[in-house]
């Protein structure tokens, strides 16, 4: 039995909605469930997959979460857990210490709403999970025929796949969290557990069709200052599916969520209007970006696949 007060609150509600009922929850319930899971070091989709797909009683979530985690980490995410609800966790020091962003930087942040560092996070580390993604997917970098097969666990170019140490690396190196902390302008953060993302070159058989510019965000109650970011694992050129962004578009989110507070006009219009910019990268750049930016992975035109991890991280 995980020690966890918690859990049973999240399974039951989970359960009812399962069922068709909408479960009453408290103003805080989402925060909470949203640091919970990443305290367990889970990832949302493999948590909620599980729980709608597969799960039959809270007896079986719970051997579930050992299963995924390992005995030993499931008591000391309990532990936290338990003390961030008793303390809300202050997180470190309340000013953050700037160490790796400078004054050009930061200005560019608050005027385009995104960055791009370099020099975070150590070359072989990214060669890790590169590595990780062609294992599982049998993905040989010499055979192009290799790159195209299916599999379960990628769905358009996301790779669901959470819990290999590699990944873990990089999204809890010290620099990653220092730049969040610098940008959050706070140390009380704790890393989410994301995915990776493999995109191979399109050809006259495989396109890639989940190039339109999109928000990961509820539209009528969006986060603007919710963060959200990936590392390129291997070098990005403009030709190879780099990121794209709207720079700037988070100052103008609000009047143009008044514009069209119907989310299907809005959508089509930002498609049809915005012009976005390109952020190509070299392997191990960071690329940050505000919630509120419309953005999206663009088509591989180049001779290998793109290679890259999600990274974000949940206020405490």
């Amino acid at each position: 039995m995980i020690d966890c007060a918690f859990l049973p609150v999240f399974y039951e509600r989970h359960k009812l909605l399962k069922e068709g009922l909408a479960p009453p929850v408290s103003a805080d319930y989402s925060k909470t469930e949203a640091v919970w899971i990443d305290m367990y070091g889970l990832g949302r989709f493999e948590t909620y997959q599980f729980i709608y797909a597969d799960c039959t009683d809270i007896a079986h979530l719970q051997e579930w979460m050992i299963r995924t985690k390992g005995e030993q980490q499931i008591k000391a995410s309990a532990a936290a857990f338990r003390e961030w609800q008793q303390s809300e966790m202050a997180g470190g020091p309340a000013v953050v210490e700037r160490k790796l962003l400078n004054d050009e930087q930061l200005l560019h942040w608050q005027e385009q709403g995104y960055i791009r560092v370099s020099g975070l996070v150590e070359a072989q580390l990214c060669d890790a999970v590169t590595d990780f993604i062609c294992d599982f997917l049998a993905v040989d970098l010499a055979d192009p025929s290799t790159w195209y097969k299916g599999h379960t666990d990628w769905h358009g170019l996301m790779l669901q796949q959470y819990q290999h140490e590699s990944m873990h690396r990089v999204r809890s190196h010290p620099n990653i969290k220092q730049l969040f902390a610098e940008l959050y302008n706070t140390y009380a953060i704790i890393p989410q557990t994301d995915k990776g993302s493999f995109n191979p070159p399109e050809t006259d058989d495989w396109k890639f069709v989940h190039h339109l510019l999109h928000w990961d965000m509820n539209y009528r109650k969006p986060d603007p200052t919710y963060i959200q970011g990936l590392i390129y694992l291997n070098d990005v050129p403009e030709n190879r599916g780099p990121l794209k962004v709207v720079p700037g578009f988070h100052k103008q989110f609000n009047d143009w969520q008044q514009k069209y507070p119907d989310e299907i006009e809005s959508y089509q219009q930002m498609r049809t209007t915005l012009k976005p910019e390109y952020i190509a990268g070299k392997k191990g750049d960071v690329v940050l970006w505000l919630q509120t930016l419309p953005h999206a992975a663009s088509c591989n035109h180049s001779d290998l696949p793109r290679f890259v991890q999600y990274l974000s991280f949940n206020r405490l």
